[in-house]
């Protein structure tokens, strides 16, 4: 496994993505990052690779400036953090793609290495990374993602689910504004595909009760107003909630189909098993 301050470092551009700043220790040059798989879902990585965009490391530095840091230690809080040095006791599944959206994006691509160190950076203890912020942790995973080619709407949807984690993970009123935007969410959802279908394809209306939206198209105009009016309940991540709610109104009715196919698939594999076939 490679040593990032070791002298025989070979910095080679990441074959993946050659112009994305992902540097591999790769004595070969060909600019690979090995990997062995140790489970049924871990893998170890075997290579160094470090992340050298001059543009988004001196963002970070000023980031952490401005939050009171010392300017020699916001810079070796970037090299540490922009650096990922493998261990064997540090295993990984890649990028934490659920299975029901891997239909969207895979566990590996261009966000991998991207992944990988953001990973590094976050843990169950909050903060606790080498930035010292959860929050700028997953700044920097976006702006990793944005130099190595990842398209605009799927980086910004993958910032906003570790956005969510974060504020998940943070506990207290946080995690009460997450748990009050998804009840919206939910609310939401329902009423665009209700309203959008009552008003294109004739779907009987089900909300006819006397309210002020009581109707399809005032229905569908307050549930769009929803998004910017939860968008507060995510505080300076609100571009996050944004872009997690239009995401959610495609994305959810999606994986809530992948999610009902791959429980059926688990039945039927029980099945099997209890009729032991071979």
């Amino acid at each position: 496994m490679g040593d990032a301050t070791s002298s025989t470092t070979r910095w080679v551009p990441w074959r993946v993505a050659p112009a994305s700043g992902f540097e591999v220790d790769d004595p070969t040059g060909r600019g690979s990052v090995g990997t062995v798989q140790i489970d049924e879902r871990q893998f170890v990585v075997l290579n160094t690779f470090r992340y050298s965009d001059q543009g988004v490391e001196n963002d970070l530095v000023a980031k952490l400036v401005r939050g009171g840091m010392g300017q020699s230690q916001a810079r070796a809080a970037v090299d540490r953090a922009r650096t990922f040095v493998p261990r064997e006791d540090n295993p990984t599944d890649l990028a934490s793609v659920p299975r029901f959206m891997r239909w969207f994006e895979d566990s590996y691509g261009k966000h991998s290495l991207a992944a990988l160190i953001h990973d590094e950076l976050i843990s169950d203890a909050v903060n606790s990374g080498a930035l010292g912020s959860d929050t700028l942790s997953d700044r920097f995973f976006r702006e990793m993602m944005r130099t190595s080619g990842v398209p605009w709407l799927k980086r910004w949807l993958m910032w906003s689910a570790v956005a969510l984690r974060t504020r998940w993970v943070a506990g207290g009123y946080r995690r009460l504004s997450i748990v009050l935007w998804l009840l919206l969410s939910v609310v939401g959802i329902t009423a665009t595909i209700g309203s959008a279908g009552a008003l294109l394809f004739d779907w009987p209306w089900l909300f006819d009760w006397p309210w002020p939206v009581s109707s399809p198209g005032w229905s569908l105009t307050v549930a769009l107003l929803m998004i910017f009016i939860a968008a507060p309940l995510w505080g300076r991540q609100w571009a996050a909630s944004l872009i997690a709610a239009v995401g959610a109104l495609w994305l959810v009715p999606a994986a809530a189909v992948t999610s009902l196919a791959w429980i059926v698939y688990r039945v039927l594999e029980g099945f099997a098993r209890t009729l032991r076939l071979r």
